[in-house]
């Protein structure tokens, strides 16, 4: 093994005089994934204000002269405004106004008569502020409604508590944590995936269709290492480039989303309220968490090692090792896409197809909901599978057609 490890510190000293390539690979992730997640969180802090802060325009139609009163008491939230010109439907889609409110022409008549009368809503469910507004109106008919329902228990001189028969309380049983793990457990797989494969292909591609068009390949070759020790030093060589590379960026995006979440707990709630949530979401980073997920992520990154020094090895040159390698990125993120999709943990035959078996044990990991036999079965698999391309590769590897192929 002391060639390959020789051949291993070749590769990153040639890295190193790479000064671009070190800092786009492992510097700017450390600055980007921070500069992303504060900017998002100070434009989404800065947008709910504005919307909060501004009363929602609303369009009003109520002959009966019953909820104009309600919706505007209270100028604050709810501003009712004329009809713009045109349709409605699509002032409300260019944001002239939020809501339009159209009540029964009969309320009045059936208020009277204690019959239910209806309150039509037209809204945008892809704005923001609309959605705002119509929960400002539901609140307000809400608090009415209360009001209405309390004058006629009170005419027929009944309890208040009739209008209330059951009282439903609920209690979270998975907690702030759970909540965050499955969300994080959906898209993490995914990003591991994205980051090992094209972060190792470049220098997979630079250390083997690259060498045979520098012609170092050759002198490489007559040296005394053995040939089958050079392809497991170049083999070592991705495989550690694709593991920092993950490594870093998760690091970088944990420490960002933490911060993230950490502000937005803060802007929720005050004082102790935010610790329960704080205490669910530190126990999303305990060491045992991390630690099975990166041990899955080491065989893992190791078949796509494999594979993209398969494919460079065998190109004639670097373009050709790039358009070989390239679609292995789609079908990586084919596989995310996919291991993402809401109910796929239920497939009773998903914990045996390769690789998607890696994204749903890192997946019920950071849920909390670890089933440590399809963990077992997906370790042992991929190792399977990483050391079955290993042995594929090096035999591949050590024929001379593949080594000299023009």
């Amino acid at each position: 093994m002391r060639g390959a490890l020789l051949i291993v510190k070749k590769e990153f000293m040639e890295l190193s005089k790479d000064r671009k390539t070190m800092f786009f690979t492992f510097v700017m992730p450390l600055i980007l994934y921070p500069l992303i997640f504060s900017m998002m969180g100070k434009l989404g802090q800065n947008d709910e204000a504005q919307r909060v802060a501004k009363p929602s325009r609303v369009w009003l139609v109520d002959p009966s002269g019953l909820v104009a009163p309600v919706l505007g008491a209270d100028g604050k939230t709810i501003q009712v405004v004329p009809k713009p010109e045109g349709d409605v439907k699509q002032a409300i889609r260019d944001q002239k106004l939020e809501l339009a409110v159209e009540v029964d022409p009969k309320a009045a008549e059936k208020l009277a008569r204690h019959e239910t009368w209806t309150v039509k809503a037209v809204y945008d469910r892809s704005d923001d502020s609309s959605r705002l507004a119509l929960d400002r109106v539901k609140k307000a008919m809400a608090a009415q409604d209360k009001i209405w329902v309390g004058e006629r228990l009170q005419a027929i001189k009944a309890s208040a508590d009739l209008a209330v028969p059951t009282k439903v309380e609920t209690e979270d049983a998975g907690g702030v944590g759970r909540a965050i793990g499955k969300a994080l457990g959906s898209f993490l797989p995914y990003l591991l995936m994205i980051m090992m494969y094209s972060g190792a292909m470049q220098p997979g591609i630079y250390c083997t269709a690259g060498e045979k068009e520098r012609g170092t390949l050759l002198s490489l070759l007559t040296t005394s290492i053995p040939r089958s020790q050079i392809i497991i030093g170049k083999l070592l060589y991705v495989f550690s480039i694709g593991i920092i590379v993950a490594v870093i960026n998760l690091l970088s995006m944990s420490f960002s989303m933490s911060r993230l979440i950490a502000g937005e707990a803060a802007h929720a709630a005050q004082g102790a309220a935010a610790h329960p949530a704080m205490a669910d979401l530190a126990a999303l980073a305990s060491p045992a968490v991390l630690g099975l997920s990166f041990l899955l992520i080491i065989p893992l990154g190791l078949f796509f090692a494999n594979f993209i020094i398969l494919g460079g090895i065998q190109a004639r040159n670097t373009v050709e090792a790039g358009t070989a390698l390239m679609p292995g990125v789609f079908v990586v993120v084919f596989l995310g896409v996919f291991s993402m999709a809401p109910g796929i943990e239920k497939m009773a035959f998903l914990p045996y197809v390769p690789v998607l078996n890696v994204s749903l044990a890192i997946r019920k990991l950071f849920s909390q909901q670890a089933n440590y036999w399809e963990y077992a079965v997906a370790l042992g698999m991929t190792i399977g599978l990483a050391a079955l391309m290993t042995w594929v590769s090096t035999r591949m590897l050590n024929r001379e057609s593949a080594i000299f192929k023009v």
